[in-house]
């Protein structure tokens, strides 16, 4: 069973390596003008594929590229739709969050935290969140990450998703005396 898995493993790490170029080239012209990263949805078609495998790897090259094209252009489309949605519903949601909060309650003042505390919130970590972490704010990509650890690409957002919500409780408390001198001194 094992060497089953191992040999349909290696098939679909030869289908990404033979059909990446082509995708990331246009990824790249799709992605030009928006904010969507042209590696991030390599990795999503690619994605996508791995299911249908079974049926792509029966194909001819130009199927399979074909398909891999089509799911592509159609993944962007619908982030441009979301995009495109989350822009025009913006300024109703502003209003409405207005209404609902007061301004203090909405920012947490994180420029009262002092680099230092945050270098030191950040060493108080989990090892593995801490050097995720690190690695990210250093410009690295999910997939280089995930490489870096050898676990999947899904495994880093987890991880970095963790993180920020560690040193967010960390920092709180400090965001919190912070304001309150601030208050005092006024």
């Amino acid at each position: 069973m094992s060497n089953l898995f191992n040999r349909e493993r290696r098939r679909f790490e030869a289908f990404i390596r033979q059909h990446r170029p082509s995708l990331l080239g246009l990824a790249r012209r799709l992605c030009a003008r928006s904010s969507l990263e042209p590696e991030d949805l390599v990795q999503e078609t690619f994605e996508r594929a791995m299911p249908e495998f079974a049926h792509l790897k029966d194909r001819t090259d130009s199927a399979a590229a074909a398909w891999l094209c089509t799911t592509m252009t159609n993944r962007f489309l619908d982030y441009c739709r979301r995009q495109r949605t989350e822009s025009r519903g913006m300024p109703h949601l502003a209003l409405v969050q207005d209404l609902a909060v007061s301004p203090e309650e909405t920012q947490e003042n994180w420029e009262l935290v002092s680099t230092d505390a945050f270098q030191k919130a950040i060493e108080r970590l989990k090892p593995h969140l801490r050097d995720a972490y690190r690695l990210h704010a250093e410009g690295k990509r999910y997939n280089a990450i995930a490489e870096h650890f050898n676990v999947p690409v899904g495994t880093v957002g987890s991880w970095l998703t963790l993180a920020r919500r560690d040193l967010k409780e960390l920092l709180l408390p400090q965001v919190a005396v912070a304001r309150e001198q601030g208050a005092t001194s006024s």
